[in-house]
């Protein structure tokens, strides 16, 4: 089922729908990105750090047991030993622990960006149903995210035996060094294989965000039909505007014949264009359109233009002008006065005649 709702998903998501998707916390995200960068962090903080951190510890641990061997081993001197021993030590680890606090919180915030996702605190019945969890475990997406899993621990293992069979050479050596030589060598070591590890690391948190991206790109796809739903929702139903559209046409075609009536004079091309034009003196100072049309609307003012004796006179070259280049119940433009004052002085002329 699930196959075939993503085979009908082939439509590019919405903008709508990828607000929609954020606002639910459905964000391209790689967790493997903020393990990495935590890691590295840590490593560079131990390397800068570690010696003066290293030192305060041993010097804590040195008063605490001189203090003991000093003191009698009440439980208050116990309590007060370990007190000091533990404000040391957070006091030479904060600047490590802050510094891969902030460098999770700056990765984590550089994939999903500052927001509030409060649907995230909502309670939802599918994160606690153990049906949920079994099928997403046995999901196609759970079994990749198990083979990567396989391939990050293996790989990340192979790099860090690499590094450890390097340093064989010098093992004998190194036995032979005093004990603060070897602290010191087993710490650039130790640091020289996390290096590694972390390069490594951030190397797989790389492709990962990529595929998530891909992943939350395919989730997010839309059917045609999921589109058309959403632009029903925004918009009003295409066929209801349609309707709507349709009747306010009709309306303003029904006011505008009804001006037919009124018009001087009607003038056509003569068959597939018809503009009806008025003059009062007391309204403007130029004629004005009150109807036209094309075809069956052309038509239809000729007839009514004939039921209510307003003259038609054949101009094709001005009805085509005056169709294309006025708007109903707009004035002529001065280039089309001397032509429309022919016809209107033409129609005058026959109405004195006929009064004569």
């Amino acid at each position: 089922m699930a196959e075939e709702d993503l085979a009908s998903k082939t439509e590019e998501p919405t903008p709508r729908r990828r607000e929609k998707a954020r606002e639910e916390g459905q964000i391209a995200r790689s967790a493997e990105v903020t393990a990495a960068t935590v890691l590295l962090t840590g490593v560079f903080a131990m390397s800068q750090w570690g010696g003066a951190t290293a030192g305060d510890l041993r010097e804590a641990m040195r008063r605490s047991l001189l203090r003991l061997s000093a003191e009698d081993m009440t439980p208050a001197a116990v309590g007060h030993a370990l007190w000091d021993a533990g404000a040391v030590v957070v006091a030479a680890t904060l600047p490590v622990i802050v510094a891969m606090a902030l460098a999770g919180t700056v990765s984590n915030v550089a994939q999903v960006g500052v927001g509030w996702y409060p649907q995230l605190l909502l309670p939802k019945g599918s994160r606690i149903s153990p049906a949920t969890g079994f099928q997403r475990i046995f999901s196609r997406r759970g079994l990749v995210d198990l083979l990567k899993n396989v391939v990050k621990i293996g790989v990340v293992s192979w790099v860090a035996w690499k590094v450890v069979l390097s340093t064989r050479m010098s093992l004998p050596a190194i036995g032979l060094s005093s004990p603060s030589e070897i602290l010191g060598t087993g710490a650039q070591e130790l640091v020289r294989m996390l290096t590694w590890v972390g390069a490594t690391l951030a190397v797989l948190a790389g492709l990962d965000y990529l595929w998530q991206r891909r992943q939350h790109q395919q989730n997010l796809r839309m059917s045609r039909q999921e589109i058309k739903d959403e632009m029903r929702q925004s918009e009003g139903d295409p066929k209801l505007r349609q309707r709507m559209k349709r009747a306010y046409r009709d309306l303003s075609g029904n006011r505008m014949l009804s001006e037919v009536a009124t018009a001087d004079v009607v003038i056509t091309n003569p068959t597939h264009f018809a503009v009806a034009l008025r003059y009062r003196g007391d309204e403007s100072g130029a004629p004005r359109v009150v109807a036209k049309g094309v075809d069956e609307v052309a038509e239809r003012i000729k007839q009514l233009a004939r039921a209510s004796g307003v003259p038609i006179v054949e101009r094709r070259s001005l009805a085509r002008a005056l169709y294309r280049g006025v708007k109903v119940g707009s004035e002529i433009p001065a280039t089309l006065y001397r032509a429309v004052a022919e016809v209107l002085a033409y129609i005058y002329g026959l109405q004195a005649k006929r009064a004569g």
